[in-house]
């Protein structure tokens, strides 16, 4: 029975990590920002005033209509060769296009616009490269860099920001830093980091969205570190903030926050109603964000449970949360929070066998988290300015310390601790003759084992090669379409639109659609080859969307999915989407069927996959013809031999095909 040391407090105080999803509304993004400019555009304007009111609608319509932002971005390059500073800032709009798609080349173009502005002297020049850096360290926290990402806001972003006096930018880069200590439950420096975020925000023009993500992240790390008097500020503060934004900001999240500081004031009743009315408005507003629905229902959870509601609160974790946090792209402390909600509920049905089950994958987890060192890493920095203003002090008490030990004379504690050094030389080369022993009795296992490995080796090789290399092939040529054709297209359709806003046409219009279909076939394409959503969003969203993309007008393609598929390696996900996808080419391409049916399932360190037809089916004794075996099923075989696994075909002619596989990853 797994002992009841898991503190209620500390379980109540984790919550699934929702605050990357920007909120979505109905409405343009940003309109009113747009209609402001537009207003100031009217009047009156120094060049440099109107090179930066383009560059700022650019940025604003990229979220919800490229062309346009191109031909603003293209507006305020006009004005580089009169004013220097210009040709930096536009690198910097420059490269907010790329992000969503190409974060390398983002990247180069942050970098190199940091290097033109630092060339500059000025309050302008400063305020533009914190919002730079500030980007930069957004580029990394894309990649999952979350290290480096604190590492740039801290040693780079933040000094430069608060030397330029940018609030905004000081505020948006506390945020940024804050959020950091938050998702690794450091709670105490994430009150710090927000609180200074929201205060700088206030003094200026601030993003309403960002503000609402810093009182939603500090209400709960304030509520987790028992701060009530802070929590009630804080909500006084947030009713105001929401009257100000009413219609801006989602209800839905003005209710989860009443959700949250009703919950740890232990008024149940009302923190059910809040976050029910939450999850009906997040269904109303739109909200297709899965980390951001499976948050709220976390949040159910954790209430039922300091009801005593253990039923209710496993019905949500298995319905509405667990498929939405395993996922490779979720942060680990979620999956860790998920595992002690369920080692929570499961000892207080008596449940106690799965509940050792949760508790085992807490510990992979927990095991997980401490390699990265991600926690301590972050905290490196946090005490690199601390060591700094206390170095004076250490270096006083080192000569203090120094001087007591040149003063000590006395012979008999001399002879005490050379008495002392001896016994402790003496023992250390005892505990290290131990030490050598055992390590040669493991170096002998070992050697054992890596000359059965290498045989092992030796049968896969060839395998591996071959796999590799169509990988590679498949690679190559995917990112040869992407970035050779897919640029040479994009180039094409963004002279057609310059074109086209100089002399419109409708002809022009019937070429910008076709262009509009090639570039859609083209990423089509390239995604067969290598979908790029593999390795940014896993397994599971890529099968979703291999079956959706698969199925046309005469074939349904249905999918089912169960289990965690997070756990895999990209090497894995690779082979078994690969199998999918070849067993669902064969079945539309052979059997005529108006249903294909696929279910993926994982079971601890075995996963099924089932694909079944309803097609003409096929005769058995075909697959024993070696002319009759397709290239199809056998890169299938292959691929599963490869994976140690197990492969059963049943088919009749008029009933249809069944395909069963049994992988051991």
């Amino acid at each position: 029975m797994i002992a009841k040391c898991i503190s209620l407090q500390v379980l109540l105080s984790m919550w699934i990590g929702i605050c990357f999803a920007v909120p979505q509304q109905n409405n343009i993004p940003y309109q009113k920002e747009i209609d402001s400019i537009y207003i100031s555009l009217n009047k009156n304007m120094r060049a440099e005033e109107r090179a930066v009111a383009n560059f700022e609608l650019s940025f604003y319509y990229s979220f919800s209509d490229s062309s346009k932002g191109h031909h603003f971005l293209k507006e305020g390059y006009l004005y580089k060769n009169k004013i220097p500073i210009v040709n930096a800032m536009g690198k910097m709009y420059e490269a907010l296009f790329y992000m969503d798609y190409d974060i390398p080349k983002a990247l180069d173009l942050l970098e190199r616009a940091d290097q033109e502005l630092s060339k500059f002297n000025t309050r302008q020049s400063k305020a533009l490269r914190a919002r730079t850096l500030n980007n930069i360290a957004t580029a990394y926290q894309w990649q999952d860099m979350q290290v480096k990402m604190i590492e740039v806001l801290i040693d780079r972003a933040l000094p430069i920001a608060i030397e330029a006096d940018d609030d905004i930018t000081t505020g948006n880069i506390h945020y940024k830093i804050g959020l950091g200590f938050w998702n690794n439950i450091q709670y105490g420096e994430a009150n710090r980091y927000l609180s200074d975020a929201i205060s700088y925000l206030k003094k200026g023009k601030y993003d309403p969205f960002i503000m609402n993500e810093c009182y939603r992240l500090l209400m709960v790390s304030l509520c987790a570190t028992k701060q009530d008097k802070m929590a009630n500020g804080l909500l006084n503060d947030f009713e105001e903030f929401s009257k100000k934004h009413k219609g801006e900001i989602p209800k839905s999240d003005y209710h989860f926050i009443y959700a949250v500081y009703y919950r740890f004031d232990k008024q149940y009743d009302k923190a059910l109603e809040s976050l029910n009315t939450s999850l009906l408005y997040s269904e109303k507003e739109g909200v297709t964000n899965q980390e951001v629905i499976g948050g709220l229902y976390y949040q159910r959870a954790l209430i039922y449970i300091v009801r005593d509601d253990y039923v209710s609160a496993l019905k949500d974790l298995k319905e509405n949360v667990e498929t939405r946090v395993f996922m490779p792209h979720s942060f680990l402390q979620d999956s860790l929070n998920l595992a002690y909600a369920y080692m929570k509920i499961y000892e207080n049905l008596g449940d106690y066998k799965n509940a050792m089950h949760w508790n085992a994958k807490k510990d992979v987890i927990q095991d997980t988290m401490y390699q990265r060192r991600i926690r301590e890493s972050i905290m490196i920095n946090e005490v690199k300015y601390r060591t700094l203003e206390k170095e004076s002090e250490i270096q006083a008490l080192k000569i203090e310390h120094e001087k007591n030990l040149g003063d000590m004379s006395n012979t008999r504690i001399i002879i005490a601790l050379v008495i002392l050094i001896f016994i402790l030389v003496g023992y250390f080369l005892f505990k290290n003759q131990q030490k050598n022993r055992r390590l040669l009795h493991h170096q002998e296992i070992n050697n054992l084992q890596k000359l059965q490995e290498e045989k092992q080796k030796q049968k896969l090789m060839s395998l591996d090669a071959m796999l590799q290399g169509e990988e590679k092939e498949r690679n190559r040529v995917s990112r040869d379409l992407h970035d050779g054709l897919g640029s040479v297209l994009a180039s094409i359709k963004f002279k057609i639109l310059d074109l086209q806003l100089n002399n419109p046409s409708d002809k022009v219009n019937s070429v910008l659609e076709d262009m509009d279909f090639a570039i859609s076939e083209m990423r089509r394409i390239s995604h067969n080859l290598m979908p790029e959503g593999l390795r940014r969003f896993g397994l599971e969203a890529s099968l979703s969307d291999l079956c959706k993309s698969m199925q046309n007008a005469k074939t349904k393609v249905e999918l089912q999915l169960y289990g965690s598929f997070a756990i895999l390696s990209m090497e894995h996900q690779t082979h078994i989407y690969r199998i999918i996808q070849e067993l669902i080419y064969n079945s539309l391409k052979h059997s005529e069927a108006t249903h294909i049916f696929v279910q993926c399932s994982m079971e601890e360190n075995v996963l099924f996959i089932t694909v079944e037809d309803d097609g003409i089916g096929f005769a058995l004794n075909l697959l024993d013809e070696e002319s009759k075996g397709g290239v199809g099923l056998e890169n299938v075989k292959i691929r599963v031999n490869y994976l140690h696994g197990k492969l059963d075909i049943r088919s009749e002619e008029g009933k249809g095909t069944s395909v069963d596989i049994e992988l051991f990853v």
